[in-house]
Parts: C-alpha cells; sequence; structure tokens
C-alpha cells in the first residue's frame, strides 16, 4: 500500500499501530539490532520517506516516542508537506534568530 496516497488520520493510525508492533516485538526480544535485521515492519516507511527523514521514523519509533509534533512531522515529510523551498530572506533570518533552542531537544 502507498503510504502517500492515505490522508493524516489514516497514517497517524498506522504510525501508531506501527509502535505498538514493534514495542510488543522488542518486549519479547529486546535486541534492538537482532529486531531491526530481521523485520520488515519499516520498509513501506523507508520507501515513503526521504534519507533524512526516515532515521527520525526509526528513533521515534524504537524510543516509542507519541508526542504529536513528531507524528505530524513525519507524516507532513511522508505527504510532502512543510518542506520550506522559500530563499532566506534578511526578514527570515531575523526570524529565525530570534528564537532561542537553547536547551531545546528534537524530541521534547
Amino acid at each position: 500500500m502507498n503510504l502517500s496516497k492515505q490522508n493524516k488520520s489514516e497514517l497517524k493510525t498506522k504510525l501508531i499501530t506501527l509502535m505498538d508492533e514493534v514495542n510488543y516485538h522488542l518486549k519479547q526480544e529486546p535486541d534492538v539490532d537482532k529486531f531491526l535485521d530481521e523485520t520488515t515492519l519499516f520498509d513501506e516507511w523507508e520507501a515513503a520517506l526521504s534519507q533524512q527523514e526516515y532515521p527520525i521514523l526509526v528513533m521515534a519509533v524504537l524510543n516509542n516516542i507519541r508526542k504529536n509534533s513528531i507524528l505530524d512531522s513525519i507524516i507532513a515529510a511522508i505527504l510532502g508537506e512543510g518542506s520550506s523551498t522559500a530563499p532566506i530572506t534578511e526578514t527570515r533570518i531575523k526570524s529565525i534568530h530570534e528564537r532561542s533552542h537553547i536547551g531545546e531537544h528534537p524530541f521534547n
């Protein structure tokens, strides 16, 4: 099934189901390396995500991180939303520098 043809709600349900499956497997066999070598659960997700986004999915799923901001980011990447191709302007640079990211972690 092509993930990019599903809507946000379906993708979110599918992503949470993936997390549940992975969590169950890792409780049975806690060796993450062995699990990753033997599983095909991530295959369709790997095909749907870019090389930059896929590791984020894997880390979120393995760590069972269900924050809406992370899930929404993964879903947006699959649907091709939110990729900024706008040139960086002086106004945009100023707004980037005005925000403080000190102490923030992407999974907070």
